[in-house]
C-alpha cells in the first residue's frame, strides 16, 4: 500500500508539471562581446565589438548570417584608451575610430565587420584602461591590462640581424610565464620590415606571415643562396599597395614568438579545460561587461639579415619590381 502511494504521488507531480500552462520563458537579451589587445610591436592597436543574443529555444546557426544580429552600425559605440604609470593617468585619453575591416567569407555575416582602431602606440611599463560607451544606452564597461615587452615597433627596426643564428643577439626576454622554444610553439610569425618614404616622412612598416612550421622553407647556409622563396614574395607583393610616388627600403625579416600576457593566458586556460555538458568554462575580465583585453608581445627569437642578392631580388624580382624597393646600392628604378 505504501508503494503504491508514492507512485501516485509522483504521477501526480509530473502531470501538475505537463499541465501547467504559465511557464516563465526566457526573453531575448543583446550582449555585447568585447575582444581588444595591444602590442608594444604593432602600428595599430584594434578592438572588436560584436553582438550576440541570448534566445533559449532558437538555433543560433540561423542568425550568424543575419549581419545586424552579430555586428553593430559604426556609431553604436565610443570606445578610448587611457594610459596610466604609477597609478596615474598620463596625457587624456586616446579615442579609438571606427573602420570597416574586410572579413573572409565563413560562418558569421562578412557584410560589414566594424572594428575600432588607433595608430598611438602604447609603451612599455604602463598599464592602459580600455573604457566602451554604448551611445544609445549609455552604459560603460571597462578593463585593464599591463603591457607586455619592452622592444618598441621603431626599436626592432634598428635590432641586430644576422645571416646564420651563429652569434646571434637574442632579444632581452619578455616577463612571459611560459616556453620561449619555437618547437613548443605551433605557429610563428614572420615579419618582413620595410621603410616607406613619403615627403620628409620616413614610416615604419611590416607584413607579417603566419605559417605552419613545416610550410616554411629552410633558409640557406649558402651566401649565394637567395633567401626564402619565391611563393613568400608574391605574399609580400599582394600585402603592400603599389604606388609610383613612395620609395621603399627592405629592412629585413623577424622570426617572432606571438606571446599572450596575464589577461589573455588566463582566457587562453580557462577557455581549453576540458568540458562535459553540465560546465563551460568563461572568462571576462570586462567589468559590467562580456569580453577579454589584455596585452601581447611579439617576441623576436631570430632577426635575419638580408644578402645583397635578396636585396636586389625584391628591388628587381618580377613580383615587386613595382612597387619601388631600392637595391643593394640603394638606388630606385
Amino acid at each position: 500500500m505504501r508503494k503504491s502511494t508514492i507512485i501516485l504521488f509522483v504521477l501526480s507531480i509530473l502531470y501538475a508539471v505537463s499541465c501547467e500552462k504559465d511557464l516563465d520563458v526566457a526573453e531575448w537579451k543583446e550582449i555585447s562581446i568585447i575582444y581588444g589587445v595591444i602590442n608594444i610591436k604593432d602600428t595599430v592597436q584594434y578592438i572588436r565589438i560584436n553582438r550576440v543574443y541570448s534566445a533559449p529555444f532558437d538555433d543560433p546557426y540561423l542568425y550568424t548570417q543575419v549581419n545586424d544580429s552579430v555586428n553593430y552600425p559604426h556609431d553604436r559605440f565610443q570606445v578610448f584608451l587611457e594610459e596610466y604609470k604609477n597609478g596615474q593617468m598620463l596625457g587624456v585619453p586616446i579615442q579609438y575610430e571606427a573602420a570597416d575591416r574586410q572579413k573572409e567569407p565563413g560562418l558569421f555575416s562578412s557584410e560589414s565587420n566594424c572594428v575600432y582602431r588607433t595608430s598611438t602606440p602604447v609603451n612599455e611599463d604602463c598599464e592602459y584602461k580600455l573604457r566602451v560607451i554604448n551611445n544609445e544606452t549609455g552604459h560603460e564597461t571597462y578593463a585593464t591590462a599591463e603591457v607586455l615587452g619592452g622592444i618598441t615597433i621603431e626599436e626592432s627596426f634598428s635590432w641586430e640581424r644576422a645571416f646564420f643564428r651563429i652569434n646571434y643577439v637574442e632579444e632581452s626576454l619578455p616577463e612571459y610565464d611560459g616556453s620561449l622554444d619555437p618547437v613548443g610553439h605551433e605557429h610563428y610569425i614572420v615579419r618582413f620590415l620595410y621603410w616607406e618614404y613619403v615627403g620628409n616622412e620616413t614610416l615604419y612598416k611590416y607584413v607579417d606571415w603566419v605559417p605552419s612550421m613545416h610550410h616554411l622553407k629552410n633558409i640557406g647556409d649558402d651566401d649565394d643562396t637567395i633567401q626564402m622563396f619565391d611563393a613568400y614574395w608574391k605574399y609580400i607583393s599582394e600585402k603592400i599597395e603599389i604606388d609610383p610616388t613612395i620609395k621603399r627600403r627592405a629592412r629585413g625579416i623577424d622570426y617572432m614568438l606571438a606571446l599572450p600576457g596575464k589577461e589573455l593566458q588566463t582566457y587562453i586556460v580557462v577557455n581549453e579545460q576540458p568540458t562535459n555538458p553540465h560546465y563551460f568554462p568563461d572568462y571576462s575580465n570586462m567589468i559590467d561587461g562580456e569580453g577579454v583585453f589584455g596585452s601581447k608581445y611579439f617576441y623576436t627569437y631570430f632577426g635575419l639579415k638580408l644578402k645583397l642578392r635578396t636585396i636586389d631580388t625584391i628591388s628587381w624580382g618580377r613580383h615587386l619590381i613595382d612597387h619601388r624597393f631600392s637595391d643593394r646600392y640603394g638606388e630606385w628604378h
